[in-house]
């Protein structure tokens, strides 16, 4: 950082024990900022904290507490003879609870059965806690039956109040963990964390969140932060720290647009004056909808955001190396005492995305010119946006998905 003082900047992705989607990036960034001993001959630690922004939504409340589960029902013959049907034919499949709320149903059975001769563990359905598989799990909805292909990776499901903890092998050492969670309180949903005041390192995915109007959609939507130098992309030998360049966004969903909300720290704002932009403060975005690794390569459309006087915004097509203007992308900039806030309303018809819009891959960059006439560095973030039409979204929604983008 300077002759004194070193930055430590950890980025990092847990997969291997944070096996369990909960609808948020896993994403960490850790900083640390150290300075040199006036001998010499060791760091001294100095106390470093991420920015505090002031478009983060109102903080969540206490999400430890959950409706009740509804209780379980029996299973009737004509019932079991069905979903025995549907389930795989490797094994005999017995019960394990079935609950219902809302016209959904939630079936869950175990094939398990144990061994004549084998050691005494084997001889029950249960262990640790947890209910052996093969497991089998359907979806009920009136006399329709749906075979939940998400939980095929479950050898075992631990049933606690508010869900259903499937667990699984994974390789390392050998051992098991959780793979995936259904709900118990909503029958055939799936269980991710609450997004409200949530604040974030990645978006990597990001799930959008959708109200009525734009101030209820973006309460409830995440904030991502870049604020290290881990972020920045170009220009990283003249960014300074987090007061010369760092940024927040919100992104949530009002019908059928998009509205972006960014807030950046700069130490000196520099709008747009003339000429194609790139050269004074200005926004980038990247977006192309995703369509599984066997569909047709996806277009991309990025976009650049200008900073016009009396707070307009000017956006302009910059694919390749067009330079067009959007009038019917429109937003608002001011500037506040640490940098600016930008809005933007995006139709995703004028976008190029066709519906059904459920996965878009997204580019969040911000550039900074401290002085007219010169661009000095880039920061960004890569994500993948999540459109579920509800939060949490069904097992059948998330699952159909996850397999659309993996195949």
């Amino acid at each position: 950082m300077d002759p004194q003082h070193i930055e430590v900047v950890n980025w990092t992705r847990d997969t291997r024990f944070q096996v369990i989607d909960t609808g948020l990036d896993p994403l960490r960034v850790d900083r640390q900022v150290l300075k040199v001993s006036r001998d010499g001959d060791r760091f001294i630690d100095v106390p470093g904290h991420a920015p505090g922004w002031t478009i983060v939504g109102a903080r969540s409340g206490n999400t430890s507490s959950h409706p009740k589960p509804p209780k379980p029902r029996a299973v009737n013959g004509a019932l079991l003879e069905r979903a025995r049907a549907v389930c795989p034919k490797d094994a005999s499949y017995e019960p394990v609870e079935y609950v219902c709320r809302d016209g959904r149903c939630l079936l869950l059975l175990s094939g398990f059965k144990p061994e004549p001769d084998g050691p005494p563990e084997e001889a029950t359905w249960t262990l640790d806690g947890r209910v052996r598989g093969p497991l089998c799990s359907i979806v009920v909805q009136g006399k329709k039956l749906t075979l939940l292909s998400a939980a095929d990776d479950g050898s075992s499901v631990e049933v606690l109040p508010a869900s259903y903890r499937f667990w699984g092998g994974m390789a390392v050492r050998g051992g098991f963990v959780p793979v995936i969670e259904f709900s118990r309180t909503q029958p055939g949903y799936m269980v991710l964390a609450d997004t409200a005041g949530v604040v974030v390192d990645g978006s990597q995915p990001y799930p959008v969140r959708f109200g009525p109007s734009a101030e209820d959609a973006l309460a409830l939507a995440p904030t991502v932060q870049a604020f290290t130098q881990a972020h920045i992309t170009w220009g990283l030998e003249r960014w300074k720290d987090a007061a010369d360049l760092s940024f927040a966004w919100r992104l949530a969903r009002v019908e059928d647009s998009l509205v972006l909300q960014v807030e950046v720290n700069d130490e000196r704002v520099v709008p747009h004056g003339t000429g194609t932009g790139v050269h004074s403060d200005h926004l980038e975005l990247t977006l192309w909808q995703e369509r599984g690794w066997s569909g047709p390569r996806p277009e991309k459309r990025k976009l650049g955001v200008l900073f016009g006087a009396g707070g307009e915004v000017e956006v302009r097509d910059w694919t390749e190396k067009a330079n067009v203007m959007l009038p019917f992308l429109q937003g608002t900039w001011r500037e506040r005492p640490q940098g600016y806030e930008v809005t933007l309303v995006l139709p995703w018809a004028d976008l190029g995305l066709t519906n059904p819009v459920t996965r878009v891959g997204f580019v969040m960059a911000v550039s900074d010119a401290d002085a007219r006439g010169k661009q000095e560095t880039l920061m960004e973030q890569l994500g993948g946006l999540n459109l579920w039409s509800e939060y949490p979204p069904t097992i059948l929604e998330y699952s159909g998905d996850f397999f659309h983008s993996m195949n």
